[in-house]
Formats: C-alpha cells, structure tokens, sequence
C-alpha cells in the first residue's frame, strides 16, 4: 500500500472553514436621523396642503357643490374646486372653474374666453386666460417680449428664492427689461413639466350646435388674491354676435 503524506507546501492550499456565515442586519437609524425625518415628512405633508390654494363656495344656501343657471334656452353649470390635474398647485396662481354648457336654442352659441369675467366685492375684475397661455405661464416657457439677439437665455437650477424667474438673459433680470414683474415667472427655480392637462381640459372656444353641451375648465387671472366674495358672470353670444342675457353666480371666496 502506497502512503501519501502531506507536506508542509501541500498544505498552503488548504483553506480553512470560517464558521458561520453572518448575515448583515438592516440599519437602524439613529435618534437624530430619525427626528430629521420625521421633520420632513411633516414639511412634504405641509406643502402639499398649502399647494391647494384658496377654495370657493356657493354663497346660496344650502350651498351646494357648484350652481346651475338657466336662461333663454341656455343651461350653465359651474363647478369650483374641481382641478385634479397637473399642476396640482394651479390654484395658486389661477383661478380654474369647471363649466357645462347646453345649448337648448334652435340657433347655434359662438363660446368665447372674452364673454366670461370675474368681479370681486372689492371691484377688481379678472379675466379669462386661454389655456395655451395658462400653460406656458406655468411651464416656465420664456416670456414672449424676451430678446432673440445676443446670449441665449440659460435655465437657473436651484431653490434659493421661490419667486426667480427659471430663466436669465444678458438683458433679462429678475424684475424684467423694464422694471415690473414679469407674468411668467415659475414658483420653482427649476424647470416643470409641460402642463399639458391645461390643454386638453381647458373649455374650447367656438360654435356650440343647437342641443349640443361642451364640457372644460376656465382659468381666470388670480381671483381669489384679493376680496371676499367672487361673482363670476358669462353673457351667451349667438353666432351672428347678438347678446343673451348674462348668467351670474356668485361665490365666497374660503383661504
């Protein structure tokens, strides 16, 4: 029988168990992490009830969820308070109502932005902003005076004041060319999204047909700033330019 004796250098290949394998347990924050975010979530679930904005309500009693108003064959219907879309925060900075309109006439409705306003108690009117322009103003896009010539304009990053424009221009400052605030500023110092949902939930200007209804949102300028109560008025136009009586509701205006 043959013997195999191992030898010092043989047994420099051999390697030893190490035990146990130890598994590594979850981390654990500590009391100072912990306090930090629990502050956070605190802050993110203040924000985000702040982004909500003013609120609206039927000064009628008992007040319902919107009003209803009928003359000449026209319904109108409008619904405050109703914006779930993107941004979440437009309310802040706009004033959007949902409306229903039916056209119970034998002759055809011409709608138009420029036939709805809005008038607080103080006296300051508000009027309706199309929802091409509503959206730019809330993108970030550039302003529409902004010089083409020169240095192109460069994008800002950063939250160092909630009121800087998101865009700079050599001849473009924080307060505009010429020295008022510029109407298209963003409330973040980055860029947003496009607010696409402005589009496509806006009301839709045109002819509405003899017993058709056309259903959208009107952003009025930011009405609920300033006053207590808001009376928002719309005066039916037919298509030859001839003018229905005005439907007018009025609302308390809730911060």
């Amino acid at each position: 029988m043959i013997r195999l004796r191992l030898t010092g250098h043989l047994q420099r290949h051999y390697i030893r168990p190490r035990g146990k394998i130890k598994v590594r347990g979850k981390a654990r924050l500590s009391r100072p992490q912990r306090k930090s975010a629990v502050v956070v979530l605190v802050g993110m679930s203040l924000l985000g009830a702040c982004a909500t904005g003013p609120r609206l309500e039927p000064v009628a009693a008992p007040s319902p969820p919107g009003v209803t108003l009928t003359e000449a064959g026209v319904r109108l219907t409008v619904l405050p308070n109703t914006w779930s879309g993107y941004p979440g925060d437009l309310s802040r900075y706009f004033t959007p109502m949902e409306v229903t309109i039916e056209n119970a006439r034998d002759d055809e409705l011409q709608i138009r932005y420029e036939d709805f306003v809005a008038l607080d108690d103080g006296k300051h009117q508000y009027r309706a902003v199309p929802p091409a322009e509503v959206a730019r103003a809330m993108s970030g896009a550039r302003g529409p005076s902004e010089p083409t010539t020169g240095f192109p304009p460069i994008l800002l990053a950063g939250p160092w004041h909630r009121h800087w424009p998101r865009y700079w221009h050599s001849s473009y400052g924080p307060y505009g060319p010429w020295g008022y605030w510029d109407p298209y500023y963003s409330p973040y110092a980055w860029p947003r999204p496009a607010a696409q949902e402005v589009l496509t939930l806006g009301l839709r200007e045109g002819p509405l047909l003899p017993g058709a209804s056309v259903q959208g949102f009107i952003f009025f300028q930011q009405a609920t700033a300033r006053g207590n109560i808001l009376s928002v008025s719309w005066t039916p136009r037919l298509s030859n330019g001839a003018l229905l009586p005005p439907l007018s509701s009025q609302f308390r205006i809730i911060r």
